[in-house]
């Protein structure tokens, strides 16, 4: 007896070995992208770099602090930081081309239907990531400068007070992981809304798992953001409403799964009465 195959699928099947080097194409094509786009951000690093430091300026002058911010490092540190800077900045640069070349290599394993979607999975990818780096820049990082510097008042009791000295290494690293993992953790409504559409998830699944994702969101924050409450907390509780957003997302353009089965407890017997009459009758 043979199995029809769906007219959704292709007749042709990939082998292991295929797959593997379809990965391998996908993966070298997506670094020649990238190192194109590091060239351009390193030729205009000096730019990329104001345009990095710009909420730490804004934050001083808010907090009525004297003079102009300086940032301290080591002699060979500004070219450590340029390279930085190309190297994070080239990712949202080339995340169009690269989230072009991810669905080229899941695509083959979709039904035809889901194969359309690749336009607007590469538009709605990069908006995202786009969208999660500038919340970053505009929101939770001149939120978290303003906070650390009411930090800086003079010690009770004494003369001192406790001044901010920015390394020049902790602040770009500060900045530049922060809209990293914004840019990543708004992937997050795209991922599982793939996942409803695919039939892997619904959203009673999502739902159920809600209370438990509060906990790995917060996790995940004190793992990947800088180490204080504040960085934590503007890491974890976005991604909460990222992850929830997900579930109406689901609900509304997801596969719709059936409805579970409720199965009726069968009547219990009557005791009593009953079982003395039946017990009569088979005398």
């Amino acid at each position: 007896m043979t199995t029809a195959v769906s007219p959704d699928l292709d007749e042709k099947r990939m082998t292991f070995l295929e797959h593997l080097s379809e990965l391998r194409l996908r993966i070298i094509r997506a670094l020649k992208i990238y190192v194109v786009a590091f060239l351009i951000c390193w030729w205009k690093a000096d730019v990329l770099l104001g345009f990095i430091t710009r909420p730490l300026a804004k934050a001083w002058k808010l907090a009525n602090l004297k003079d102009a911010p300086e940032l301290h490092g080591a002699l060979a540190e500004p070219f450590t930081v340029y390279m930085r800077v190309a190297l994070y900045a080239a990712l949202f640069l080339a995340s169009p081309a690269m989230f072009y070349q991810l669905w080229a290599f899941i695509a083959p394993g979709l039904y035809k239907r889901e194969r359309r979607l690749s336009l607007s999975f590469v538009t709605f990818a990069t908006l995202l990531f786009v969208a999660g780096g500038a919340f970053a820049y505009f929101v939770a990082l001149p939120m978290a400068f303003k906070y650390f510097f009411t930090l800086h008042t003079p010690i009770p009791g004494t003369d001192m007070r406790i001044a901010p000295m920015q390394m020049v290494s902790g602040y770009f690293d500060t900045v530049l992981q922060t809209i990293l993992i914004f840019g990543l953790s708004f992937e997050l409504p795209l991922i599982l809304l793939f996942m409803g559409i695919v039939g892997l998830v619904d959203h009673r699944q999502l739902w159920r798992f809600g209370r438990y994702f509060i906990l790995i969101a917060f996790v995940v924050g004190a793992i990947f953001s800088p180490p204080d409450v504040v960085s934590q907390t503007l890491v974890s509780v976005p991604l909460c409403l990222l992850y929830f957003l997900s579930i109406v997302l689901v609900y509304f353009f997801g596969t719709k799964k059936p409805e579970p089965e409720v199965k009726l407890a069968k009547p219990k017997k009557r005791a009593g009465r009953e079982s003395a009459a039946k017990k009569r009758a088979d005398e």
